[in-house]
């Protein structure tokens, strides 16, 4: 995600290119990487649980994304974790809570229901595969 590298090929995606964050309908952010629009779609067309979602999973189209860490910052009495974001290389949180994720947040994102993005808009040709 600091890279700006696809989650599902591993390679760069371009300055210039529009990505796809997959997830579920109106997420605020994203725990995984973004994907070229050619890896969105072949990870929705041969995954049986981003297929079997349907309607509950949507891509988000975006130019970029701001970043964010979400960091455990303590143990409830219950002995569940307390959570913080905090902004992406915030010297406050690296001494005082432990990374667990990085959250990516899409600037401006253009929403469209993974079913209705792939039979319309996704990409027909589906990357080669690499040995």
């Amino acid at each position: 995600m600091l890279q700006r590298q696809c989650g599902l090929c591993t390679e760069t995606i371009a300055p210039s290119a529009q990505l796809a964050f997959i997830g579920e309908t109106n997420a605020q952010y994203y725990l995984e990487p973004p994907l070229h629009q050619v890896c969105a779609a072949y990870a929705l067309r041969v995954c049986p649980v981003l297929h079997a979602a349907g309607e509950r999973i949507e891509v988000a189209l975006t130019a970029s994304y701001t970043l964010s860490e979400d960091r455990i910052t303590g143990v409830a009495a219950d002995g569940s974790l307390r959570r913080s974001v905090f902004p992406l290389g915030s010297s406050a949180a690296y001494h005082l809570a432990v990374l667990e994720f990085y959250l990516a947040f899409p600037d401006t994102p253009e929403r469209h229901a993974a079913p209705t993005w792939l039979a319309q808009y996704a990409p027909k040709q589906l990357p080669a595969p690499t040995t």
